[in-house]
C-alpha cells in the first residue's frame, strides 16, 4: 500500500505553495492535505516534537523550514528533538531558505523577471542570504511592475518589497519547477528524495 503525506507543517506563508507543488510534482494529493503554518521558526521548532510523536501515529507528516544562519540541519534537528527523528515526520530544512529552492529553477526565474539566466548563482544552496539575492536580481528586471512589487522602495527600513510574497507565491504556483531545481540544489534534491522514500509502496 503506497502511503501518502497526512499534514503538513512550514515556517511561513511562502512554504504552502512550495510544499503543494511539491507533492503535485510526485503525483501525490496535495489541495486536500491540511497545511499549517507556524507564521515563524520558533513557533515551528517549538511544536516539532509534537509532530515528530504524531508521526507515529497518522503516518507521513511533512515539516518545512529554513537552515538561515544556523551551521548545519543536523544541529538543528539533534537541539530540537532529543529523542530522535521518527521516520514518518519528513523533516525538511532549505540550504538557507527557501528562495534557494526557487533561485534553483534558474530558467523559470529567469523568464518570470525577464532577465538572463547568467545571472543567477551556480549553487543556491550556498547562497549566504538567497532572499537578498533573490531581490537584486529583481533589481535588473525589465518589467517595472514587478521590479516595484520585489524590490523595497528606497530609503526603505524593509529588505523587500510590499509585494514580495505575492510575486514569489505566483511563481510557486505558476511557474516553479521542484524536479527541474533539484538539480542545482542539493537541500531540494534530499527534500524529494525524502518524501519518496516516506511514501514509498511498503514491502
Amino acid at each position: 500500500m503506497k502511503e501518502q503525506i497526512n499534514l503538513v507543517v512550514v515556517e511561513g506563508a511562502l512554504e504552502i505553495p512550495a510544499a503543494r507543488k511539491m507533492l503535485m510534482a510526485l503525483s501525490l494529493p496535495s489541495e486536500e492535505v491540511q497545511i499549517i503554518d507556524k507564521h515563524g521558526k520558533e513557533r515551528f521548532w517549538a511544536d516539532a516534537s509534537k509532530y515528530n510523536q504524531a508521526s507515529a501515529t497518522i503516518g507521513p507528516i511533512l515539516g518545512i523550514t529554513d537552515l538561515d544562519q544556523s551551521p548545519c540541519p543536523g544541529g538543528l534537528i539533534q537541539k530540537h528533538l532529543k529523542q530522535g527523528k521518527h521516520p514518518k515526520f519528513i523533516l525538511r530544512i532549505a540550504v538557507r531558505e527557501l528562495e534557494s529552492w526557487l533561485l534553483a529553477d534558474t530558467d523559470a526565474l529567469a523568464k518570470y523577471f525577464r532577465i538572463s539566466p547568467d545571472l543567477f548563482p551556480p549553487d543556491p544552496d550556498e547562497e549566504s542570504d538567497p532572499k537578498q539575492t533573490l531581490v537584486n536580481l529583481a533589481r535588473r528586471s525589465r518589467k517595472t511592475s514587478l521590479r516595484e512589487d520585489i524590490v523595497p522602495e528606497q530609503g526603505s527600513r524593509h529588505s523587500i518589497g510590499k509585494g514580495y510574497q505575492p510575486r514569489m507565491v505566483e511563481f510557486i504556483e505558476e511557474r516553479w519547477r521542484p524536479l527541474k531545481a533539484q538539480d542545482k540544489s542539493e537541500s531540494l534534491r534530499r527534500a524529494i528524495k525524502a518524501i519518496r522514500e516516506a511514501i514509498k509502496k511498503e514491502e
